[in-house]
């Protein structure tokens, strides 16, 4: 324990502004993400927002670790929970705000992963990180719109066999991409 105290404060005074910069804007993502996931009923119960932005720092503490992957996973667990048991209504504005805010924790926590803790990181380094990230973002959203107005214009109704598949397509992109990479 002392041992991990001692690493843990060598750290922190190592840090510089870059890297602080990054991780915090993971946490601020991540916490962000988990606030509009989950329902409005369930963030007023005592201690549940806090508990949640606490779960919005682990993206920044440890963004090499599977913990990202678990606050993401999280997330959306909240946003099903939300717009299913507690039967809030799927909106554009809604859904493309989780998927922006996702999309942020995941690629800041990749960013903080890889830059080191007494790193200076230039400022032309984050202006091409947020020109990549805002093209993402502005496709994520163009999606986001079209997937809400799609279901709307075919039935009125989401399935759940589509959410499915839909989720399958995802993955399977996926797939096709990293096999892509290591070729």
């Amino acid at each position: 324990m002392t041992g991990w105290l001692g690493s843990l404060r060598e750290r922190a005074a190592r840090i510089t502004p870059g890297t602080l910069l990054v991780r915090g804007a993971a946490f601020v993502f991540a916490a962000g993400a988990l606030l509009v996931a989950f329902p409005g009923e369930i963030l007023l119960w005592p201690g549940a927002a806090v508990a949640l932005v606490a779960c919005g720092a682990a993206p920044a503490l440890a963004p090499r670790t599977r913990l990202t992957t678990m606050v993401l996973f999280l997330a959306v667990g909240g946003w099903i929970v939300a717009t299913t048991t507690y039967a809030e209504p799927v909106t554009w504005a809604r859904l493309a705000t989780l998927a922006c805010l996702l999309y942020l924790v995941h690629t800041t926590a990749a960013l903080a992963a890889v830059v080191p803790y007494d790193t200076v990181v230039a400022p032309a380094v984050l202006v091409r990180w947020l020109a990549r990230t805002a093209v993402v973002l502005a496709l994520t959203v163009g999606f986001a719109v079209a997937s809400v107005v799609g279901v709307r214009v075919v039935s009125g109704q989401a399935y759940l066999v589509a959410a499915v598949a839909g989720v399958l397509l995802v993955a399977a992109l996926a797939g096709l991409l990293t096999l892509s990479r290591r070729s």
